[in-house]
């Protein structure tokens, strides 16, 4: 009785020890903090309201980290994005040009799972944005106005958007906005669109 007792004893051992392993990796896959990486592009208009100056959108770039915390179908997201943007700006007196500068993006949006589950998330977000200009390399702007060396390097604005999760691949569409001005003689207020694809590490 005791050896036959004991044999099962040792099928019993590994079948504990699996259904606890199994256990703990549904508990970590179902954590509420995740950090990953993203990057993708951007289409910007730099809406300079100045004179004869003409503003078409121009393709730039963005990469960084973020971190999402869920609430059930609510989660919080923030971003460090290291962004470059550009915009197209015509001129009859200076002639086309185009327009660039980078700088330090940082999101922070909430957003609402409109379809949740394991492997598919639909979600809508939005939110505010604080962009700090590092460069710029708007030789046409110098030319019209020397106050362009007076843009505020420092910008707030709104961003919102809509995006899908495919297990660890995230993908967003979103508008970014800006609310307040780049500059007092410059009415200027980017309008940004991006499209960027990110992995969640964990």
């Amino acid at each position: 009785m005791r050896t036959q007792f004991n044999k099962r004893l040792l099928f019993l051992i590994p079948m504990v020890a699996l259904a606890l392993i199994t256990t703990k990796a549904k508990s970590q896959n179902s954590i509420p903090f995740h950090i990953g990486l993203k990057g993708g592009a951007n289409f910007t208009d730099l809406s300079l309201n100045y004179g004869d100056l003409k503003n078409k959108y121009s393709a730039g770039y963005s990469a960084g980290a973020f971190t999402r915390v869920d609430i059930s179908k609510l989660y919080l997201q923030g971003e460090l994005l290291y962004s470059h943007k550009s915009s197209k700006l015509e001129s009859n007196a200076l002639g086309s040009e185009k327009t660039s500068w980078n700088s330090i993006d940082v999101p922070v949006t909430i957003g609402y799972k409109i379809l949740k589950s394991d492997k598919l998330n639909l979600r809508v977000f939005g939110g505010g944005v604080y962009s700090y200009v590092l460069n710029d390399k708007a030789r046409i702007l110098h030319e019209v106005k020397e106050s362009f060396n007076k843009f505020d390097k420092s910008n707030i604005g709104y961003i919102a958007g809509a995006g899908i999760d495919l297990g660890k691949i995230t993908i967003d569409l979103s508008a970014q906005g800006s609310l307040t001005k780049m500059s007092s003689d410059f009415k200027s207020r980017p309008l940004t669109f991006q499209a960027s694809v990110g992995f969640m590490i964990f």
